[in-house]
């Protein structure tokens, strides 16, 4: 064989190696999730077990998603995390695709309030499933149990003239008037007339002159704690917030109240762009896995679907958060009641 056509040869048997370690590459499962929602454990164990590579591209908002899944049509990643009260967003704009519950066998196994897809708000449309359920907490009651007692169960404890300037509060209008709406008795806290709104405005007003201070992060919350006589705290990060303050040494404990308590809840969803669907559905019944809902419990305090966890009990009643009717107007009705004396 002359060198010319051994060095074709080789060329032809390189080319093709490269091509099929760009198709095995091209193969790879492409997700996009929050930080904690893929840790290289679960990958490296998923692949191990199903043979699937996985790319994984972390994000840190709601805005983020929308941005890289519509920026592309759907077609640069194969399936991703969003939560309800986002996902009509997406079914609407055509970039989720339809998921067959039938090939999620460890669905048949999660908690029993996330068992009927149809009972879960946001997750369907038109008898299709596009969200599967993986993790959520709710937006509870921080309580010291040293200053509080007997223990809470409701919001309205957070009015309590026993408890003027020792409550902190969360600085957000959508969720203020959605929690507050909720101790006032409203059936929906995010769709509100403007009877309502005002009543709930007036509620806002008196929660106001009983708070010591509103907080935006939840580091922010717990110097305030550490810093401060504090009872009581609107905890928007749930059980993060408990855990970082227990971990520093303060007596707190959480509730749920019984008039009901917000709560996010991300689901899994496959992209409309996916090049496997079977791979995308594979991932999906494997997160379901009880070692990785524990796992994912144990490291974020988040509650999972899988396994009981302390964010919320089976018989907590929990309002999965949902688009409100008017944005902006909650916003300027929040400035207002910061603004009144």
């Amino acid at each position: 064989m002359g060198l010319k056509r051994l060095f074709l040869k080789m060329a032809t048997i390189g080319l093709g190696i490269g091509l099929m370690t760009s198709a095995a590459l091209a193969a790879n499962l492409r997700v996009l999730a929050w930080d904690g929602y893929a840790d290289a454990d679960w990958v490296k164990d998923f692949t191990a077990k199903t043979g699937i590579g996985v790319d994984v591209v972390f994000i840190g908002s709601d805005d983020e998603i929308w941005a890289k899944i519509k920026g592309s049509e759907g077609q640069d990643f194969d399936v991703f995390a969003v939560n309800t009260a986002q996902l009509q967003r997406y079914i609407k704009a055509d970039l989720v695709s339809p998921i067959d519950v039938a090939k999620l066998p460890n669905q048949k196994e999660v908690l029993p309030r996330f068992r009927d897809l149809t009972a879960v708000s946001g997750v369907t449309k038109d008898g299709k499933v596009y969200g599967i359920p993986f993790c959520f907490d709710s937006i509870g009651l921080i309580y010291d149990t040293d200053k509080v007692k007997p223990a809470p169960t409701s919001m309205s404890v957070l009015w309590d003239p026993a408890y003027k300037g020792k409550v902190l509060a969360y600085d957000n209008g959508e969720h203020n008037f959605s929690f507050t709406a909720l101790t006032l008795g409203y059936k929906d806290p995010f769709n509100l007339n403007e009877e309502q709104m005002a009543a709930v405005k007036a509620k806002l007003v008196e929660l106001k002159r009983n708070v010591l201070s509103f907080y935006t992060t939840a580091d922010e919350a717990q110097q305030i704690f550490q810093n401060n006589d504090v009872a009581l705290i609107w905890a928007n990060y749930g059980q993060q917030q408990v855990k970082a303050l227990q971990k520093v040494g303060a007596h707190v404990a959480y509730v749920n109240p019984s008039e009901g308590a917000l709560a996010w809840l991300d689901n899994w969803v496959i992209s409309k762009g996916v090049r496997d669907n079977d791979a995308a559905e594979k991932w999906i019944n494997f997160m379901l896995s009880k070692q990785v809902s524990g796992t994912l419990s144990e490291r974020t305090g988040f509650g999972n679907t899988v396994t009981e966890s302390s964010s919320a009990g089976g018989n907590d009643k929990l309002v999965w958060l949902n688009n409100v009717e008017d944005p902006l107007k909650r916003s300027d009705m929040w400035n207002e009641v910061k603004a009144t004396p």
